[in-house]
């Protein structure tokens, strides 16, 4: 991914691009493909190029991707998501799947071989040079949410006994096979992680000078390979480094972790606990097929269909009252629903501490108590607004009373049920974007309509 950023701010300025709009009005076009003018499609954006074809049929993909390189080809679904480029894979001819997947990263290349079946993975890495293959397959067997799992094996290691020269020698004879850097991991013989200096360390050092005189022991931010990957980002976040170490159970170096594996894992783990949140599938696509896209929402709306049903149920225990007095009909909705806005916005904060791990259970009791405070400290405002305009309205100071009552303790109960309900699931190891605003609709809709009907029913009738 960083390779093909930096490719695209390399390109010529002189040569005219095509913009998205521009692409995707000559695709609508009869004769698009003469239309396309290879050159300028050359020096197009990758993203904006990997941005038509998401919206493309297989067809018009491949007929694209043929006016390219394999090298500006890889770059292009090196951008894409991983589903639509392990689509674009299956259909090229394993000679020119082959020379795509070199032409990534491998923590690019292994992300999207893994979108692949075995079978389809084994005909392209048999394809490959027999290391280039090795190293796959490798990464392949780590899991895809751990440091190893979306590291860069290809990293530049210096040994702790060369000389600065020698150190110099060495990275100029293989800069082209490692992931660009200014930091230098020091290793032993048997590739122990010692320590770490930088390119301008060596460059104001003595050629004379040993590795070891010079590098930095105390090493910070080195991550075990099977760190989860939302723990590796969040320590580059604190300490600010381009790149993290990922070391085995020995201390051996394996890889790093780079700062643009970083962004994509952030970016990925947010776009995941929003979508989570709002019951839409995980890793959903807004270009994804129709059905994909409705198997996964449709368990979280049959969910949200046995809550309807359940708060429709509370609402008839309170048929007689409503018959008598249809005032609370009008009502009974706003309680409700400020009550799950209320809620939603505890939860939205207390989902992002666990995100960031600025939460912890251990916080529970007291961050619930916060909450609590908050909510009733909302509630008493809004239900002070909501009764004095309640109270003109229908002319009956009692409206007001009771919409002030039930606006006070259901937001209350909803800032407590937002900071309460993720603290809990996440210490009975669930997911808790994915549970929790089932879970405080239910609490909100079903206590709102409660404790108000209960109330107008006693000081009303």
């Amino acid at each position: 991914m960083l390779k093909s950023a930096m490719k695209s701010l390399s390109k010529d300025p002189r040569k005219e691009a095509y913009s998205f709009d521009e692409l995707m009005q000559l695709v609508s076009e009869e004769n698009w493909e003469e239309a396309i003018e290879q050159q300028r499609l050359a020096h197009s954006s990758p993203y904006e190029v990997s941005s038509v074809l998401e919206r493309l049929d297989s067809e018009k993909r491949q007929a694209i991707l043929r006016k390219l390189s394999y090298e500006d080809a890889a770059d292009i679904i090196a951008e894409m998501d991983t589903e639509d480029s392990a689509d674009i894979l299956r259909e090229m001819r394993s000679i020119r799947a082959k020379k795509i997947i070199e032409g990534l990263e491998p923590d690019d290349a292994v992300c999207l071989l893994r979108e692949l079946r075995p079978q389809e993975q084994d005909r392209i890495l048999s394809q490959l040079p027999e290391e280039v293959a090795r190293t796959m397959r490798k990464l392949l067997s780590y899991d895809p949410h751990t440091a190893a799992g979306v590291m860069t094996p290809y990293v530049m290691t210096l040994r702790d006994d060369m000389s600065v020269d020698e150190a110099i020698h060495h990275i100029r004879r293989e800069k082209h096979e490692t992931e660009n850097s200014d930091m230098l991991y020091v290793v032993d013989e048997r590739k122990r992680l010692m320590g770490v200096t930088s390119v301008r360390d060596l460059i104001w050092s003595r050629p004379s000078q040993k590795i070891s005189h010079l590098m930095h022991k105390e090493l910070r931010g080195v991550c075990r390979f099977d760190q989860h990957k939302e723990e590796v980002a969040r320590q580059m976040a604190e300490l600010n480094f381009q790149n993290l170490p990922v070391v085995d159970t020995q201390g051996r170096l394996m890889g790093i972790v780079t700062h643009d594996d970083v962004i994509d894992i952030l970016r990925d783990e947010a776009t995941e606990d929003i979508q989570k949140l709002h019951g839409a599938g995980a890793d959903e696509n807004i270009h994804d097929p129709i059905l994909s896209s409705v198997t996964k929402r449709m368990p979280w709306l049959m969910a949200n269909l046995v809550i309807a049903f359940t708060t429709a149920k509370v609402i008839s225990l309170f048929t007689e009252q409503i018959t008598q007095l249809a005032l609370l009909a009008v009502f009974m909705n706003l309680v409700s629903s400020l009550g799950g806005s209320a809620g939603a916005q505890t939860l939205a904060v207390a989902i992002r501490g666990l995100a960031l791990g600025n939460l912890h259970t251990g916080d529970a009791r007291r961050i619930c108590r916060k909450e609590l405070c908050k909510g009733l400290y909302n509630g008493l405002m809004i239900g002070l607004l909501t009764s004095f305009i309640a109270g003109l309205w229908t002319h009956n100071p009692m409206v007001g009373v009771v919409l002030f009552l039930a606006m006070s303790l259901n937001m209350g109960l909803a800032g407590l049920a937002g900071a309460f309900v993720p603290l809990f699931l996440q210490s009975l190891h669930f997911d808790p974007a994915q549970s929790s605003y089932i879970f405080l609709t239910s609490i909100t809709d079903i206590a709102g309509v409660s404790i108000f009907l209960a109330l107008g029913s006693k000081l009303l009738l």
